[in-house]
């Protein structure tokens, strides 16, 4: 089992970005088929956005999991559904606690904090990796950010080691 760090985060994201579409299509595929409700999670949280917006949602879900077999060595067993609903409602607390805070500055604190968590490091690299922060809003950052604060938790996953 390899520490998910940076590094780690980084090779995967790189490592993604080089597929061939096919390749991509492929591993979505089994992706959407072995964690069905991480993906299903993803959709209904995003549903309401642009369906632009819906793939990005998908697609950092996938990452995340990429993320995961590659620290682990293999494929993630099904993620139970009554986790991520029980991880959903811990997120919803955690922004009850910040009710009134700027999106925009959660998220710019959990980016740049000394220990960014690995659901905010995940979204710079994303962001840094060809989707430029003004391409969405900050509505649509804030609900990448609580999709994969969710999904990490869910999955027990904490912060992400400095490399």
């Amino acid at each position: 089992m390899r520490a998910i760090d940076r590094t780690l985060v980084d090779e995967v994201w790189r490592a993604m970005t080089e597929y061939a579409p096919a390749r991509i299509a492929s591993e979505a595929q089994v992706f959407l088929d072995f964690q069905p409700h991480a993906a299903a999670f993803s959709q209904a949280v995003t549903s309401a956005f642009d369906p632009a917006v819906q793939k990005a949602a998908l697609g950092l879900a996938f990452l995340l999991f990429k993320v995961l077999e590659a620290s682990l060595g293999h494929p993630f067993p099904l993620l139970a559904e009554d986790r991520v609903l029980a991880a959903y409602a811990l997120t919803q607390a955690w922004l009850g606690e910040h009710d009134g805070a700027a999106p925009v500055q959660m998220l710019e604190a959990l980016e740049h904090g000394e220990h960014p968590s690995l659901p905010a490091y995940i979204l710079s690299v994303f962001y840094e990796g060809g989707t430029a922060a003004g391409d969405y809003d900050e509505t649509v950052r804030a609900s990448l950010f609580c999709l994969l604060k969710t999904l990490t938790d869910a999955l027990d996953l904490g912060r992400v080691e400095e490399a």
